[in-house]
């Protein structure tokens, strides 16, 4: 298969961390299933059996997806827009764009559970991504975005970078929400925004030049961060990744666990480099620390950060100071798979 840049989707292994393209089947493909996490299922859209989900199988329309507790799910389409599947969530692939298509849209109903989503805006194209409930629809053309369907009928969706409209199903949209903010919606209850964080500490990294930060979660399945400057990941629930242009790249990942969570960075061109480690909890800072080094192209080295946290809970704990590893050349030793696809980074991305 031909392997073009900007449509591919690949898969990329972290040990050897090389970038395969992944075979697309004739027909009516028109997403991948990614298994971070087990337990995850497909139920066929003309089939009523679950069956086990496997990392590279194929999904049509009208198929649903269902994660366990603990599984973690990612479906990638065929555009490079990815959603994340968190514990315990079940969703179905209601539509997708075709190759021709040029103003086609991605909707995924979520039956349960809470889903994370990164938006890609193809060349040419006009495609959105919508994620929905029986009564609400949140759309997006670009971003980062998420959304929940409670037990209790309420759906919540949130958005990191990006605009998002929130529509009922009267046709009516309720709210226009902003990056860094989130909404609540119930049928016939009035909508208003509100701030989103998605736990009480985050952690930041903000590199300075000729490398691109990519973070993996203490769990070892999930990351967030760029593999390349055109190469975006974003695996992670609430996570932001963003060019600041510059050779300048910030990544933040919620920030309520112990660790260790590992930084890797890949150079991109030769020279000297700045990666700045830093905490925060409730919007004030925990620990900041510099890390310098010499980038080589297309070297990566990783370092280990490891916190103190008060708090047993992730989402409520507090980060209060870290060690962090000297940098070191990535030795493979960690086996772990990063799907990824290539999009438009930084100032002036869609």
């Amino acid at each position: 298969m031909k392997w073009h840049r900007r449509n591919m989707i690949a898969m990329v292994l972290m040990t050897p961390l090389i970038v395969p393209s992944l075979a697309m089947a004739q027909g009516a493909v028109s997403a991948t299933l990614s298994v971070l996490t087990a337990p995850v299922e497909r139920i066929g859209g003309t089939a009523g059996a679950p069956e086990p989900g496997i990392t590279g199988m194929n999904l049509a329309e009208g198929d649903r997806i269902r994660t366990g507790a603990g599984g973690v799910a990612l479906i990638t389409f065929l555009n490079g827009s990815t959603v994340t599947l968190l514990s315990e969530t079940e969703v179905t692939v209601k539509e997708a764009p075709t190759g021709r298509a040029k103003a086609a849209g991605i909707r995924m109903l979520i039956h349960a559970g809470r889903v994370w989503a990164r938006v890609v805006q193809a060349a040419g194209s006009r495609s959105t991504l919508t994620l929905e409930s029986n009564d609400y629809t949140a759309t997006a053309h670009d971003g980062l975005i998420g959304a929940e369907q409670s037990s209790a009928g309420t759906f919540v969706c949130w958005t990191r970078r990006g605009t998002l409209w929130l529509t009922d199903r009267s046709g009516q949209t309720d709210t226009v929400l902003v990056a860094g903010q989130r909404a609540r919606a119930r049928f016939g209850v009035p909508v208003t925004a509100e701030p989103f964080a998605a736990s009480a500490s985050a952690l930041e990294i903000r590199t300075t030049g000729p490398v691109v930060p990519l973070v993996r979660m203490p769990d070892g399945s999930q990351a967030a961060g760029f593999l390349a400057p055109d190469v975006e990941v974003n695996q992670v629930f609430g996570s932001l990744t963003e060019g600041k242009g510059g050779q300048r790249w910030l990544v933040e990942v919620p920030g309520g666990h112990e660790g260790p969570y590992t930084l890797i960075l890949t150079g991109t061109d030769a020279g000297p480099f700045t990666a700045r480690i830093a905490a925060r909890y409730a919007g004030f800072s925990a620990y900041r620390q510099d890390i310098r080094g010499e980038a080589r192209p297309g070297e990566r080295l990783f370092t280990r950060i490891t916190q103190t946290v008060k708090g047993q809970d992730p989402v409520t704990a507090r980060a209060m100071e870290a060690s962090v590893d000297g940098l070191r050349v990535w030795d493979a030793s960690e086996p772990a798979a990063t799907v990824a696809s290539p999009g438009k980074s930084g100032p002036g991305a869609n």
